[in-house]
C-alpha cells in the first residue's frame, strides 16, 4: 500500500453504488425543498440557452454550492437530476417513461426563465448515461480504468449527452481532504443523512456511523477513480473548467460563491447559508482512527 491513503485501492462498486443522495431515506424526514414541484420552473419551450454542469463526487460541496446558485437567482436549480437518487420520484412526478422523456421534462421544468439549466454530475452518472444512451457500449464504463479509456471515448460520451446539457459551462468541484470526504460518505450511507438543512426540521438518523477501514479505503479510492475520469473527459473535450475545492466553500463561504457568481456572470449578491455542517465527533474520530491505522499498516507492512 502506498503513502497516499487508497491510491492503490481498486475502486470497486459495491460501497459506491450506495452513495445515492436519495431526496428522503426515512419517511420521518420530509424530501430535500428544491427538489419538489414547488420548485418547479414555469413551462421552458424547448432545449436550455446554457447548462451549468457541476463536475463533482459525494460529499464534496456540491449541495452548498447549489443552494448558493440557486438562492442568487437566474443560475437554474443544480441537482442530481440523472442520478439514481433523485431520477425516479422526478420521472414518477412527470410521467417520464424513459430518458429521452426525462431529459426534456428536466428541461421543460428546471430551466429558469433565463433560460440557463443547471445540474450536479457525479462521474457514476456519467458512466449509467453512457450505457443506457448506447446500450452494450459502454457496459463497463464504471470500472473502466481512466487511463485505459482513449480521449476519442471520452469525446463519444461527450457527444452523447451533448443534447442533454447544450452550451455547457463547467464547474469542477473537489474535496482535497479525500479521507473526510470518504468518512463522511460513508457514515451518511449508514445514517441515511445526507444534509441538515434547519428550516426544514432535523432528519432522523437509520443507524449511527460505525468505522470499517476497508470501507473508507474503497471510498477514498473510488473518488480518486472518478475525478481522474473527470479530468481526462476535460482534457480529451479541450475544456477548461471553473475549478474550486469544498475546502474554499467552507474556509470563505462568501468570497468563494462571488468568485463564482462573477465567473458565470452574475451580479447577485451572496446568499445567506441554509445548511448547518454534519461533521461531528464521531466523523472526526473516524477520521484520526483511520489515519492511525493506515499508518500503523504501512509501518508493519500490512497492506492490503
Amino acid at each position: 500500500m502506498s503513502d497516499r491513503p487508497g491510491a492503490s485501492a481498486a475502486p470497486g462498486t459495491d460501497d459506491c453504488s450506495a452513495l445515492t443522495d436519495l431526496p428522503s431515506t426515512n419517511p420521518v424526514n420530509k424530501p430535500y425543498d428544491l427538489a419538489t414541484a414547488e420548485h418547479d420552473y414555469p413551462a421552458w419551450d424547448g432545449p436550455p440557452l446554457r447548462t451549468i454542469l457541476i463536475c463533482t463526487h459525494p460529499r464534496s460541496g456540491s449541495t452548498l454550492l447549489g443552494e448558493a446558485l440557486y438562492f442568487a437567482g437566474g443560475l437554474g436549480c443544480p441537482l442530481e437530476y440523472f442520478h439514481a437518487g433523485f431520477r425516479p420520484a422526478l420521472a414518477a412526478r412527470w410521467g417520464c417513461r424513459g430518458l429521452s422523456d426525462h431529459g426534456q421534462a428536466v428541461h421543460r421544468w428546471r430551466t429558469d426563465p433565463s433560460g440557463t439549466l443547471s445540474v450536479k454530475l457525479f462521474w457514476r452518472d456519467v458512466a449509467e448515461l453512457a450505457g443506457e444512451l448506447q446500450p452494450g457500449r459502454f457496459d463497463d464504463l464504471h470500472e473502466r480504468p481512466p487511463e485505459a479509456t482513449s480521449p476519442e471515448t471520452y469525446r463519444e460520451i461527450a457527444g452523447l449527452l451533448a443534447p442533454l446539457f447544450p452550451a455547457v459551462d463547467y464547474i469542477h468541484l473537489v474535496r482535497r481532504d479525500r479521507v473526510r470526504q470518504a468518512v463522511s460518505a460513508a457514515a451518511a450511507v449508514q445514517t441515511g443523512v445526507w444534509r441538515q438543512i434547519p428550516q426544514m426540521g432535523e432528519r432522523a438518523e437509520a443507524a449511527p456511523p460505525s468505522f470499517d477501514y476497508a470501507t473508507i479505503e474503497r471510498l477514498i479510492a473510488y473518488a480518486d477513480f472518478c475525478h481522474h475520469h473527470w479530468r481526462r473527459l476535460f482534457a480529451a473535450i479541450g475544456a477548461v473548467p471553473y475549478s474550486l475545492a469544498y475546502e474554499d466553500l467552507t474556509r470563505d463561504h462568501d468570497a468563494t460563491v462571488r468568485a463564482v457568481l462573477d465567473h458565470l456572470g452574475s451580479a447577485a449578491a451572496v446568499p445567506p447559508v441554509r445548511m448547518k455542517r454534519q461533521s461531528d465527533t464521531r466523523n472526526e474520530a473516524m477520521v484520526l482512527r483511520f489515519l492511525r491505522e493506515h499508518a500503523a499498516r504501512g509501518a508493519t507492512g500490512g497492506a492490503t
